[in-house]
């Protein structure tokens, strides 16, 4: 049997799964996951490496009306993971009445095959696959907390890779650098303890990753977007900050298997109109 590798993009609206399956796919959490819109600003591409196949899959930021230019630079995250793709994941799911048109639009101008998969079939009994209209390579009705949903979608990404050598050694996960993946995980944790507009206001920046023989020393900045929201991020007499930075650690210790310190200050900045800002996190 010839080997299969290619490059696969997730794509869709905010908040329909892609992150979730992207982690499912992958069997290990590498994108945050939140129930909250927006939680993906970067792409991050995993890899999973088999005997017989190398998938290099691209989580993507849902795709949203600007606001900021933050928006702005997400939104051309999704356009350039398009770019060498061999297939696209379009993720809906059981509540969304229609597809992004735009999106579609797009993607089938670079000639890319698309896999239509509506995602969170578990919170709905009965739903009509073919509602969705479009020229799409196949469709598939899954939940990804279904295992066999997500190893059927895997066989038949197979089936549609091209043949190719392997782009990356079978011991690479990520594209991504420690310092990103602490930085999510500093993020997903402020995402679970706040509502509202923190989360979305503030930037997380691992300044310092010492990897030592028996510690992993971290420390860092969170920029926020004005003086409340940093009140609200330290909390009374530093609650909140030690409550995020304490789930952080030990998500962390877990990851890395070893004792972790980790300090992180606030700052105020207008980051998410800020061009030289942006420019910088991607």
């Amino acid at each position: 049997m010839s080997f299969k590798s290619g490059f696969v993009a997730i794509v869709g609206n905010p908040n329909v799964g892609k992150s979730s399956l992207f982690n499912s796919i992958l069997d290990y959490n590498l994108s945050i996951v939140t129930n909250k819109s927006q939680t993906t600003r970067d792409s991050i591409k995993g890899i999973i490496t088999s005997k017989n196949f190398q998938i290099i899959l691209s989580d993507t930021p849902g795709h949203i009306e600007s606001s900021y230019l933050l928006h702005d630079k997400m939104n051309k995250n999704i356009f350039g993971a398009l770019e060498g793709t061999d297939l696209v994941i379009y993720v809906t799911d059981v509540k969304e009445k229609k597809v992004n048109n735009r999106l579609i639009e797009i993607i089938e101008k670079k000639s890319v095959p698309i896999i239509l998969v509506i995602n969170k079939s578990d919170l709905k009994k009965k739903y009509d696959i073919e509602s969705i209209k479009g020229s799409f390579l196949s469709k598939y009705l899954i939940s990804t907390k279904n295992k066999k949903d997500v190893e059927d979608l895997i066989k038949y990404i197979v089936q549609n890779l091209p043949k190719h050598p392997a782009y990356y050694s079978k011991d690479e996960l990520t594209d991504k650098n420690e310092r990103f993946l602490v930085s999510e995980i500093v993020r997903e944790k402020i995402f679970e303890s706040f509502s509202q507009e923190i989360p979305y206001s503030t930037h997380v920046e691992v300044m310092s990753f010492k990897n030592e023989k028996n510690i992993l020393k971290i420390e860092g900045i969170i920029y926020t977007e004005s003086e409340s929201q940093k009140s609200i991020l330290i909390g009374k007499k530093g609650k909140m900050i030690r409550k995020f930075c304490e789930k952080s650690r030990i998500q962390i210790e877990n990851v890395y298997n070893k004792k972790v310190y980790i300090n992180f200050t606030i700052k105020v900045r207008k980051w998410r109109n800020d061009e030289n800002f942006i420019k910088k996190m991607f």
